[in-house]
């Protein structure tokens, strides 16, 4: 454990002095609804309700996923207002559900119903078109999307796109769609009646300008959704998936199937960017009904999309107005996934120190370092605060809280690793005696953003309990952890080599002091002592110097707090300002507030030189103290 150190002799309390507490708050199988992550629903292009109130996926899947043609959205021009038809999916999923909307608007589409799924109006502007056959209408016809006026009519679109939707709380992210078949990174060359290589070679089609058209696309939507996650569907072309990471685009699949993803895209894009901070997504290739049909294990295939750091997985293997029919394995598998998917933060343990000892007129401290652990299988791509608090046994207002940015910030809290933070509370003075809850949440404290939900039991507000801490009387208001005046002979300070150490007169107000002489040829310090230091206590180190002589003349003398932990590693510095050479033979208080690292188990007090470059020193040091401002 980190708190090690006896504070007893430090603080001097006649109370029981505070002893380490070691907290392992339970985990639950609670599925977190969290930003980032999660199942979703296929909707297509409707938004009407009519499954069950109680059907079994709503607790689990929070985000409605929309998907329809570009002609949908504006049949009539280019001056149709998106919102026009997107205001029905939010009013069902995020006023009536409460819950989030996912979108995908097509350029083209075999599965279509429309001759024209870019709505004509694009055409008769000038842009080239090929004849195709789909699925349901027997023709259509196709943009040629490596063409500039294609592109200049497509980016046109997502700039209004955006106009219309970019930074909406509720709406969860937005798939590419101006390329592709289904704005996935191939022409359906696969099925009959789509685009052949008589139809590539007669509209100019090369690599080199597919490649350049994706980028201009990725582009549009980097510049139309700052502020919304954008996902480009992938393939096996690295210079176009790259060229999204690099513009902020995150990664999406439509062939999850029991031997992975198509392309292989987990193993090769997936795992290697999601360090990054690109977030991988995958759709099942068939539905469930498919998968029988096929031989194909659902269980097998789940596995194989866990394996790789995805955070969002379409539930498609029913539509969502059918999902609520699943069999019992399905419902069984999809739960479980969910509790899997994304980033899932729950707490390890908690090393603290109690009784909490309340005084008249002086606050408590009381030190906190939690081991958090990334129980998904995901990176999170915030960077969330911490927030630690104290609640009273039956209040929801903490006495006392404290937010911290983790010095490993979330976005690097490695699936299946820990990661320690470390806080500090100050308890007023006066806190009435009892039985405390601590708590703790992560938000985005910087946008003002709710509480993300951990795998542990939730309390009002966005808390969840990580253990109970006891408060009580009898704090002393002395502040003194250590104090030399040198007026007796002994004394423990440590001269460097070179220096001498001796207790003289006169000192800063006629008494004694410490007088330290000679040169120092290659250290950093003149001299140093050890004294006891309370982990994560808020401390004040005081001195009073006078230099008669420093030569050569550079760097200035200063004092610090060298703080080590109980093997005696070192830990940090906290250094005065320097001693002002222009006022020499004057007496000059130096002095530093700093906190103890929550390690701590001692400290350093030492007489600094500002390098290690050889001096020669004439100086006194006199009633040096460490003052305890707040400690546990």
């Amino acid at each position: 454990m980190l708190f090690t150190a006896l504070l007893a002799s430090l603080l001097g309390q006649a109370a029981p002095a505070p002893m380490p507490l070691l907290l392992r708050p339970p985990a639950t199988d609670r599925i977190l609804l969290n930003p980032g992550m999660g199942l979703y629903a296929q909707c297509g292009g409707n938004p009407a309700v009519t499954w069950p109130a109680d059907a079994w996926w709503l607790p689990a899947v929070d985000i409605g996923y929309f998907r329809m043609d570009w002609a949908d959205v504006q049949p009539n021009g280019p001056d149709d207002d998106p919102l026009a038809y997107f205001d029905k999916a939010f009013d069902v999923w995020v006023n009536k559900l409460g819950k989030r909307v996912a979108i995908r608007v097509m350029s083209e589409s075999m599965h279509s119903r429309y001759e024209y799924a870019t709505p004509k109006w694009v055409f008769d502007s000038g842009v080239p078109g090929v004849d195709h056959v789909g699925l349901y209408a027997k023709h259509q016809v196709d943009p040629v999307f490596w063409d500039d006026r294609y592109l200049d009519a497509a980016c046109r679109f997502i700039a209004r796109l955006g106009q219309a939707l970019d930074g909406r709380p509720d709406l969860e992210f937005v798939d590419i769609g101006q390329i592709g078949e289904w704005g996935e990174m191939h022409l359906g060359q696969h099925a009959p009646g789509r685009w052949t290589p008589e139809q590539l070679e007669a509209t100019g089609y090369t690599e080199t300008r597919y490649v350049a058209a994706y980028r201009r696309v990725i582009d549009a939507y980097a510049a139309a959704f700052p502020r919304t996650r954008v996902f480009l569907n992938v393939g096996d072309r690295g210079q176009i998936n790259d060229y999204a990471a690099l513009r902020g685009m995150h990664f999406r699949q439509d062939g999850l199937n029991p031997g992975g993803p198509s392309a292989n895209v987990g193993e090769l894009y997936y795992k290697p960017y999601a360090p990054r901070g690109v977030i991988g997504m995958y759709e099942f290739f068939a539905s469930y009904d498919e998968m029988v049909q096929r031989k194909w294990d659902l269980r097998r295939t789940l596995d194989a999309g866990l394996s790789a750091p995805i955070s969002y997985l379409n539930t498609n293997l029913y539509g969502v107005n059918s999902l609520h029919r699943a069999p019992p394995e399905v419902q069984t598998m999809l739960l479980d996934t969910a509790r899997r998917i994304g980033y899932r933060f729950g707490v390890d343990q908690v090393e603290t120190l109690g009784p909490v000892r309340s005084g008249a007129r002086r606050a408590a401290r009381l030190p906190v370092v939690i081991t958090f652990a990334n129980r998904g299988v995901a990176w999170c791509h915030v960077s969330y605060a911490v927030e630690v608090g104290l609640l009273p046994a039956d209040g929801t207002t903490p006495v006392a809280s404290e937010l911290v940015y983790p010095a490993q910030p979330t976005t690097r809290w490695e699936p299946g690793k820990t990661a320690v933070v470390g806080a500090a509370l100050t308890i007023p003075a006066n806190t009435a005696p009892g039985r405390y809850r601590l708590v703790a949440r992560l938000r985005d404290a910087d946008h003002q953003g709710k509480p993300i939900a951990l795998d542990l039991a939730p309390l009002a507000d966005g808390w969840h309990e990580l253990g109970s801490i006891p408060v009580v009387l009898g704090a002393s208001d002395d502040q003194t952890a250590y104090q030399d005046g040198f007026e007796g002979e002994a004394h423990a300070w440590r001269a460097a080599p070179g220096m001498t150490a001796a207790v003289a007169a006169p000192g800063r107000e006629g008494g004694h002091a410490l007088h330290l002489t000679g040169t120092q040829p290659d250290a950093w310090s003149l001299a140093s002592t050890r004294v006891p230091l309370a982990p994560g206590s808020k401390c004040r180190l005081t001195a009073w110097m006078k230099v008669d002589d420093w030569q050569p003349g550079t760097g200035r003398p200063s004092v610090k707090m060298g703080a080590n932990n109980r093997e005696g590693r070192w830990l940090n510095n906290f250094t005065t300002t320097g001693y002002d050479l222009a006022g020499k033979g004057t007496w000059q208080r130096l002095a530093i507030t700093f906190v103890a690292p929550f390690e701590s188990a001692n400290g350093d007090i030492a007489l600094e030189k500002g390098g290690t470059h050889p001096v020669t020193a004439d100086i006194w040091i006199d009633d040096v103290s460490v003052e305890v401002l707040e400690a546990p």
